[in-house]
């Protein structure tokens, strides 16, 4: 009979052998599942050559496209081609490191591949770039140019059909379609941040792209530009700048239809930005570094066209100089809200959303068609052709530009409802108080916000916000009221004022000009 102690001995030898075994075969299973299973790791791939060859061995995780060289030729087409055939959703990196002491300019013989994957495209990676640091300017040095002129009539410069990426620091012109598209539900949250779009490298000539710079087709949640002074596309010199047919996009911290500086044209030819039956679209932001300037384009600066729902439109200059002092007006309206498109908003009714809205060759905003809810806020407004904002009335179009008539009881329809505008009856200065009476006739027992703006003498827009009243019209549609700005309105300056119904948001036309008088 076995003692307890050779059993015990025996049942431990039988257990360790059968830990061992099990260790070992769950280390073969490990390696087989690792083996059988593509790297999550990034992989970050270095253009070094303005060649156009594909990569020859796609799949293998190396950007080459030239064994035989003895070194890795990696161009930037190989260089999307590995990316792409990466599966994970991680995003890789395209970095450059082209032996030039100059612009390095890669010339595609077609279109690039679409980018089907996330991934970081950084020509701020190529000795001697570097990004804007200016709030007003741009400073940046970019080195990497892909210039489209031999890619074909319908090439595109990059195509993203992918989610996640981000494009910064390259030069894209001459490509016979889009600078840049995104397109389909799968692009979502791209970033386009840093590039010259239709210049030349130094920012100062127009090298246009044939269509759209910045085509957003189906795509939400792209981000065009950004809030901080490194992200500052330049725009300029296309048929149109930016065009937005879907929701949620940003636009922000560009310069788009001006050279680098934001003081000369190089306008697109077909307009700045142009949104088409999109929601939910911000144009700029309530920083200085989120400002647009959208100024010397050949026709409007931001067109929202046809069934475009809640586009705001703050804190831009459009029309001006990136200074906004001097004029660099765009052919046609500064702002132009056409179709069903409604509830959008110029200016936010603060001081940092405020528009610069100047110098343009027709309206300062333009509203027509049968969109409602339009509301114009705390902007400044001058010098732009025929009005400062227009409400297309009957028998009007966009080119007619002619200051649409009150009617009584405001019962009348169309843009905004052709809400009416106020009449002021005096304005006066007396030992450094200003008052201002007037009376505001629209829909019986609604509340409106009237706001108030001061003009040099004879200007009949709305230069300068003086300060806002609220008043309630009684069963006649009736309400008189006197306002008295913070500070004095000299004596020989206009005043204007715009009416606001609450409830809808439809703002009004200027009203007509009262001088300030000095009794």
């Amino acid at each position: 009979m076995m003692s307890k102690k050779a059993i015990t001995t025996r049942t431990d030898h039988h257990y360790f052998g059968a830990l061992v075994a099990l260790t070992a075969l769950a280390m073969v299973a490990v390696m087989l599942l690792t083996a059988s299973r593509p790297s999550y790791a990034t992989a970050t791939f270095v253009v070094n050559s303005t060649a156009d060859q594909a990569d020859v061995n796609l799949g293998d995780g190396v950007c080459d496209s030239n064994p035989t060289a003895g070194t890795e030729v990696c161009t930037l087409r190989a260089a999307i081609q590995e990316a792409n055939d990466r599966t994970d959703d991680l995003a890789d990196t395209i970095n450059f490191n082209i032996p030039t002491s100059g612009v390095a300019t890669i010339s595609p013989a077609s279109a690039l591949p679409s980018i089907n994957g996330p991934v970081n495209i950084d020509g701020y990676t190529q000795t001697g770039a570097s990004p804007n640091s200016l709030d007003v300017g741009n400073n940046a040095l970019l080195k990497v140019e892909l210039n489209g002129s031999s890619a074909g009539s319908g090439a595109t410069g990059l195509q993203i059909s992918s989610s996640g990426c981000l494009i910064r620091g390259l030069v894209i012109n001459s490509f016979g379609f889009d600078g840049m598209l995104m397109d389909g539900a799968s692009s979502v949250g791209n970033h386009i941040e840093g590039n010259f779009i239709g210049t030349d490298p130094t920012g100062t000539a127009a090298k246009g792209n044939g269509a759209e710079g910045v085509d957003i087709t189906g795509s939400s949640q792209n981000v065009v530009g950004g809030d901080t002074p490194d992200k500052r596309n330049v725009i300029s010199g296309n048929d149109e700048g930016v065009f937005l047919g879907s929701n949620a996009n940003r636009v922000e911290g560009n310069y788009i239809g001006t050279d680098k500086s934001g003081t000369n044209d190089l306008g697109n030819t077909d307009g700045g930005i142009f949104i088409l039956g999109a929601s939910g679209t911000t144009v700029g932001g309530t920083t200085t570094a989120a400002r647009n300037v959208i100024s010397g384009n050949d026709f409007d600066g931001v067109d929202i066209a046809r069934d475009s729902q809640g586009t705001k439109v703050v804190g831009n200059r459009i029309g001006t100089t990136a200074s906004g002092k001097s004029a660099l007006g765009n052919v046609h309206d500064g702002v132009s809200i056409g179709g069903s498109s409604a509830n959008s908003s110029v200016g936010d009714g603060t001081s940092a959303g405020a528009n610069t809205i100047a110098f343009n060759g027709a309206d300062g905003v333009d509203i027509g068609d049968t969109g409602t809810g339009n509301t114009v806020s705390r902007n400044s407004i001058f010098s732009n052709g025929p009005l400062g904002i227009d409400l297309l009335g009957l028998g009007e179009n966009f080119d007619t530009n002619v200051s649409t008539p009150n009617d009584a009881g405001d019962t009348d329809t169309g843009p905004n409802n052709l809400q009416n505008k106020p009449v002021l009856t005096s304005a006066k200065t007396v030992s450094g108080l200003t008052t201002i009476k007037g009376m505001l006739n629209s829909r019986p027992n609604q509340t409106y916000e009237l706001q108030f703006f001061s003009n040099p003498s004879g200007g009949d827009e709305g230069k300068k916000f003086i300060g806002k009243k609220s008043v309630s019209t009684d069963g006649s549609g009736n309400a008189t009221f006197t306002f008295k700005p913070a500070t004095q309105v000299l004596v020989g300056r206009t005043i204007t004022a715009t009416a606001t119904r609450n409830a809808t948001g439809d703002t009004s036309e200027f009203s007509g000009a009262r001088q300030v008088t000095a009794s």
